[in-house]
């Protein structure tokens, strides 16, 4: 699980994406999943 910052959390997103890795959720498995209390509304 990746918490942080939304800028800390963009860039390691784009990391993971870069390499292959997939974000999940309740719904799909994956490799990572992203903390969303600091979403934009």
């Amino acid at each position: 699980m990746l918490c942080g910052s939304p800028a800390m959390l963009a860039e390691v997103r784009a990391l993971l994406d870069a390499r292959g890795f997939e974000e999940g959720n309740r719904g799909e498995p994956g490799d990572h999943v992203i903390e969303k209390a600091f979403v934009d509304k």
